[in-house]
């Protein structure tokens, strides 16, 4: 790695080499958006392309080479679309609102229907739950590792029932190209429950446990972006209110078989009983 000026809140020298890829995971943060953004500014072609790993690193590539050391501002990008926008494609002078760094409550313990407002908020509030347990399950080892994986599958399994059996079904109704976003998104709904699984049958003290889950991670945060730019924003336009209230109901009601099972429980089992504790919507 080529030397760099020590960030404001990094002490110099060898205390930054001690937590190599920080850099990575703090633009990680940024939405895919927002990195293609911040790279079209800085001239690098091609960003239409790249994954959001890709992104990251051609990004932190791209701060570690910029002498000037320029601040990195949250760049909206305005309307999204199923298509990747254009490299030339303006971006938005609006600057967008940073997630608050609170951690939201555990899936286990939900707020009342009435409190999320309706279904998109509660797969908003999974959304940083989600990468709330990827941090914390980063460093942890041991009973915690085994405690926060189960919360883990337990979340992927709820949330991603709430998302294929009401939620979809919704955007292939209600979305002029509904089909093919939703095809996109089920796609990687399922590979992150194959995933889920490899990592259950690894085991949680391998040795490739962390790596493998660093993937799973990336693909569902991304994933996650991808719903609430091409699926989420439609659905609020489209769909009335009072029928995403009432479909929050029936996510919130169903959650109570999945939030309750054994921890050392398979994940494929925990995605079934998920999908069968939903009633018809």
């Amino acid at each position: 790695m080529s030397e760099r000026e020590p960030a404001d809140d990094q002490p110099p020298g060898d205390a930054q080499q001690e937590r190599p890829g920080r850099a990575e995971r703090d633009v990680y943060r940024m939405k895919v958006q927002e990195l293609r953004a911040l790279l079209r500014e800085a001239g690098v072609p091609g960003t239409s392309h790249m994954h959001k790993d890709e992104l990251v690193r051609e990004l932190v590539k791209t701060m570690h080479s910029d002498q000037r050391a320029r601040p990195m501002a949250k760049v909206a990008t305005g309307k999204k679309s199923v298509v990747p926008p254009d490299d030339g494609a303006p971006g938005s002078k609006v600057p967008k609102a940073q997630r608050p760094a609170k951690r939201v409550p555990p899936a286990a313990e939900p707020m009342p229907p009435d409190e999320h407002g309706d279904v998109i908020d509660i797969l908003l509030v999974q959304h940083q739950q989600l990468g709330d347990l990827f941090d914390e399950l980063e460093g942890a080892r041991g009973a915690r590792r085994r405690d926060l994986f189960a919360e883990l599958v337990r979340l992927l399994a709820v949330h991603e029932s709430i998302e294929q059996l009401l939620v979809h079904p919704l955007a292939r109704a209600r979305l002029a190209d509904g089909d093919a976003v939703v095809d996109a998104r089920v796609e990687e709904e399922d590979q992150a429950e194959q995933d889920l699984t490899e990592l259950y049958e690894l085991g949680l003290e391998h040795d490739d446990f962390a790596d493998k889950l660093a993937n799973l991670r990336d693909a569902v945060i991304e994933h996650g972006e991808l719903e609430e730019e091409e699926e989420f924003d439609a659905l609020r336009e489209q769909v009335p209110a009072e029928e995403l209230s009432r479909l929050a109901a029936i996510a919130m009601a169903a959650t109570d078989a999945v939030t309750s099972a054994d921890d050392a429980a398979a994940p494929d089992e925990i995605f079934a009983l998920a999908r069968e504790s939903f009633p018809e919507p």
